[in-house]
């Protein structure tokens, strides 16, 4: 199976929106879609002061997507990093990217998300009164971190850029319709050169796969108002019913074994989801150590996963990538397969430790986005999260989708 890297496209592929979010110098929100180009933008902005020699910070709030996103500036270090030496470039790679929680645990304490202002800024003001300042902050996934890290961020640096999406706001630090204002209002308060860019074009998914995304978010004006007549076409998301859970998990090993060339993405709502399909690519002499033969490697990730496989992991991601809903957002798939679908009827009911429900209906938005090509849930019996799904197609009208 291939290995599983972050998609960078080359910087002179970057659109008219994308060149405008990346053009200035000048702090910036960043705000856009799934597949609009957020992450990529923040990954050249930053790649730019990295080769301006500056002290920086990349920070993302999935260690997923930070794995890939390293696997990528390794694999293409020569092309990204100009002149500097291999030493140099493992220590950028290594010191200054990172998830924000685990650099702040690391470097200051364990982040208490609730924390008021005066505590976040505190915190901060310990770090610089032993380490250097940054010249400049990026962080991706911003909706992910509440508005206490934006708002006091500016003891750390003063140019902050954050790439965010009020669409993939499930962790309910803002309210989403104010989400974006709310981040911006705070960068503005503090550095009054920060500037707002909107990537207005989806360039991952096809128009099947995004028609059927949308319709888990029904109350979202800005997702149901982009105009998808300008996607490319591809084939209908399929849904399979009426399989018991071996059947599906023997399902999921012909979808791999029809896609060897292909990144595949298997998302799910739990921990135990992931380690029951582990231990059943295992039995069928899969493996997710680091010295796996390619053709039967895999890799997985959840928090506080084995220690031995995250170490794995962190030197070669392969595909399959087997992670949950959570842990999903910034990672891009060719083929993503959705098993043990049945189970979303429990988990969009129940409560997590963190006090909010297990999965939204923002969770499958993100989640089929994840798609460029091909995406495919499986599950026993039809839940509520799929009322709108039906297989009835009108032959005569092409543009029919199955819902």
């Amino acid at each position: 199976m291939p290995e599983f890297k972050f998609s960078l496209p080359a910087i002179t592929s970057l659109n008219d929106d994308q060149q405008l979010a990346y053009d200035p110098r000048v702090p910036m929100l960043i705000t856009g879609g799934p597949g609009s180009g957020k992450t990529v933008v923040t990954i050249y902005r930053f790649l730019r002061a990295v080769l301006e020699k500056k002290h920086l910070m990349l920070f993302t709030y999935n260690r997923a997507l930070i794995y890939s996103i390293k696997g990528t500036l390794r694999d293409r270090a020569e092309e990204l990093f100009g002149g500097f030496d291999q030493a140099q470039i493992d220590k950028i790679v290594e010191e200054q990217l990172s998830t924000f929680y685990n650099w702040h645990h690391k470097r200051i304490k364990y982040f208490n998300a609730d924390a008021d202002d005066r505590t976040i800024k505190e915190n901060f003001e310990a770090y610089v009164k032993n380490n250097e300042r940054f010249d400049e902050i990026f962080f991706d996934e911003g909706q992910d971190l509440p508005r206490t890290v934006f708002s006091n961020a500016f003891v750390l640096s003063e140019t902050l850029s954050v790439g965010a999406d009020r669409a993939q706001n499930y962790r309910g630090h803002y309210k989403s319709d104010e989400l974006e204002d709310i981040i911006f209002e705070g960068l503005k308060k503090q550095n009054s050169d920060t500037d707002r860019q909107y990537l207005e074009t989806n360039y991952r998914n096809t128009k099947e796969i995004f028609e059927f995304a949308k319709e888990f978010v029904k109350n979202d004006p800005r997702v149901w108002g982009m105009a998808t007549d300008g996607f490319r076409r591809g084939n209908n998301p399929e849904v399979r019913m009426g399989l018991s859970k071996e059947q599906q998990l023997e399902m999921l090993k012909e979808i791999i074994e029809a896609n060897l060339n292909s990144n595949i993405g298997i998302l799910v709502h739990s921990p135990e989801e992931i380690t029951i399909i582990r231990q059943f690519l295992q039995r069928n002499d899969y493996s997710c150590a680091n010295d796996a033969v390619v053709a039967k490697s895999f890799s997985y990730y959840y928090h506080k996963m084995s220690i031995s496989d995250e170490n794995a992991m962190k030197m070669r991601l392969s595909s399959p990538f087997i992670t949950t809903f959570e842990s999903c957002k910034g990672l891009e798939f060719d083929v993503v397969i959705l098993p043990f679908f049945e189970r979303s009827d429990i988990a969009t009911t129940t409560i997590n430790e963190d006090g909010r429900f297990k999965a939204t209906p923002s969770h499958y938005y993100v989640a089929v986005t994840r798609a460029k090509n091909d995406f495919i849930i499986l599950c026993d019996e039809k839940p509520k999260a799929l009322s709108f799904y039906t297989t009835t197609i009108n032959p005569d009208e092409d543009d029919d989708l199955p819902f």
